[in-house]
């Protein structure tokens, strides 16, 4: 373990969000960490601090900019091509892996132009965490050996790539040296987008096994309602899927994908919670608990309870949801070049919501087993156990004229 500074409500954690007080650790969060050789030795823009967090951070944002439009056709060709194979299996046992290669492809063909081998990108990712122990652990050292001789295989799909060279000259524009920018372009989409997204997706399936009919008919038919009324997945029809909003940040309240966000003080300060003060020396860690607090009394009514119905107050002043702080802030405020927060959030929202509306209306299923939850950090918000489904049909006819296919 790691002595830190915990944050776990509403108020503390801002401590941890505030890059005037706290600086993040090169290659570290926490216990674990990310190993350098992994990523050519250079430092993702999530463990970067200062200018060179500025640059890395405006980078990604200009490559994911570059490229959002491409995203629903490239995504609704894998929504089919992925769901159409599930359908085809007696049972979908590896459901989970399977989310994220179908992440994976739809995210690496939208910005490099050519998918990514998502079994290679996989194996990177195991990988590519390490602890902070001197206890010999051979199981990871197995996954390092694996993930290093996926890593050069990935790297030339990049750079053999059809945007490979526009993505070299946003690194100019940047100022980031070239194998610098493609390696934090692979870490950004798949450590944190394509993990983060995939778990997410898992969890909402599972969790929809956990409420009543009323509620789920309820999710099917005001998702169904929306896709009618516009005669197609867009913008526009996701924007009116109300109650699909409202489960998916109920998801991501009760199990974000990533518990708890790390930091080093700066600087001597003190933090307030309520009477209680506690002083911070320079150069100690900070711990700030996303899943305390978004447990938070003081925020959410009944916090350890799953209501699916949460966040369809509306409120103009941005609601409970200005209360949510898995993007590393709140929801509710744009993330900027100084913030860590997460530079691709429209489009993971748009992922999440465009597959699981196809989910809800095109496809049915059944769970292995009934989903529990102990709160597991590495399960990354999922159910204690794989899920796995029994069998999955999908009424591709229907899908395709939703997804102009």
């Amino acid at each position: 373990g790691v002595p830190v500074v915990a944050l776990l409500t509403q108020e503390t954690i801002q401590h941890v969000f505030n890059t005037e007080l706290v600086d993040k650790e090169r290659f570290y969060l926490g216990h674990v960490g990310v190993r350098d050789d992994l990523v050519r030795g250079h430092c993702p823009s999530m463990f970067t601090n200062g200018e060179e967090h500025r640059r890395k951070k405006a980078f990604l944002v200009d490559v994911f900019k570059k490229w959002r439009k491409t995203l629903p056709s490239v995504l609704f060709k894998q929504i089919l091509a992925h769901f159409e194979e599930w359908s085809r299996l007696e049972a979908v046992m590896d459901f989970e892996d399977r989310v994220f290669l179908f992440v994976s492809d739809a995210l690496t063909e939208v910005v490099f132009g050519s998918k990514l081998d998502g079994r290679l990108a996989l194996t990177w990712l195991h990988g590519l965490v390490k602890a902070r122990t001197w206890i010999p652990m051979p199981g990871k050292a197995r996954l390092h050996r694996l993930a290093s001789t996926a890593l050069p295989a990935l790297l030339q799909s990049i750079e053999q790539s059809p945007k490979y060279e526009e993505l070299i000259q946003l690194c100019y524009v940047h100022d980031v040296e070239e194998e610098d920018g493609i390696t934090n372009v692979l870490f950004a989409i798949i450590f944190n987008a394509v993990a983060a997204v995939s778990s997410a997706i898992v969890t909402f399936v599972a969790r929809l096994n956990t409420v009543p009919e009323t509620d789920k008919n309820n999710l099917l038919q005001t998702t169904l309602q929306a896709l009618v009324k516009h005669r197609s997945l867009s913008e526009e029809s996701l924007g009116e899927m109300k109650a699909l909003d409202s489960f998916l940040l109920e998801v991501l309240r009760l199990h974000p994908p990533v518990f708890n966000f790390f930091g080093v003080a700066k600087k001597d300060f003190v933090v307030s919670a309520g009477k209680e003060q506690t002083e911070v020396r320079k150069g100690e860690q900070l711990m700030g608990s996303c899943f305390w607090a978004q447990r938070d009394v003081t925020a959410f009514l009944y916090p350890s309870l799953f209501r699916c119905r949460r966040f369809m107050d509306g409120a103009k002043d941005g609601g409970k949801k200005k209360h949510l702080v898995f993007p590393h802030g709140s929801l509710t405020e744009a993330a900027d070049l100084d913030s860590h927060q997460c530079p691709g959030q429209d489009i993971a929202f748009f992922l999440m919501k465009a597959i699981l509306a196809v989910l809800l209306c095109y496809c049915s299923w059944e769970l292995k087993d009934a989903p529990v939850w102990s709160d597991k950090t590495a399960r990354l918000g999922k159910p204690d156990k794989l899920v796995s489904l029994t069998w999955f049909n999908f009424d591709s006819d229907g899908a395709r004229r939703v997804l102009g296919l």
